[in-house]
């Protein structure tokens, strides 16, 4: 048997014995990445939400990986994050409406950044069926960790950004 016949054997493998439930967590955050490459209209709350969640899933998945030594590594990676995020520029202004809301320009960003999460989990959860030992590699954890919150962080980030560089319409501003 060829490499490639067995490579491709064992893709075919992983994919048919991954759950249905990862699946139906891809299409969910697709949508939701997809609904944000448009321009849109959030709340605060709605705005603020997204980084957490995102940052929850993503601290959860590191510490399943290495446990609870895997917060202060998750922590870094998001302050370091959130830190080089305040040095961005703001992507295109967000307007605050009358009512509060935020009318966001749309950008592939917060897509990639959830499929990236998503795909470090997957990468990771499959190398651990294969490599059960990479659980109790602290150094490969530790950076997975970190690259964890990194990607929460910049999240974070651009949600701040976001909320910094709001502005309220001129008819608001003239009341």
């Amino acid at each position: 048997m060829s490499t490639s016949a067995s490579v491709s054997t064992l893709m075919a493998d992983i994919l048919h014995h991954t759950p249905h439930r990862v699946w139906a967590i891809l299409a969910a955050i697709t949508v939701l990445g997809l609904m944000q490459w448009r321009q849109h209209s959030v709340s605060r709350g709605r705005l603020l939400l997204a980084p957490i969640v995102l940052g929850a899933y993503s601290l959860w998945s590191a510490g399943s990986v290495l446990g609870a030594v895997a917060v202060p590594a998750w922590l870094a990676g998001l302050t370091l994050a959130g830190l080089a995020g305040q040095t961005l520029q703001p992507g295109r202004p967000t307007v605050r409406t009358a009512d509060g809301r935020l009318v966001i320009g749309g950008s592939p960003w917060p897509l990639l950044l959830m499929w990236t999460v998503f795909a470090l989990r997957y990468v990771a959860a499959v190398a651990q069926v294969f490599h059960p030992e990479l659980a109790r590699n602290s150094a490969a954890a530790i950076g997975l960790a970190v690259l964890y919150g990194t990607l929460s962080g910049l999240f974070a980030a651009r949600a701040w950004r976001v909320l910094q560089s709001a502005r309220w319409p001129a008819s608001a501003q003239a009341a």
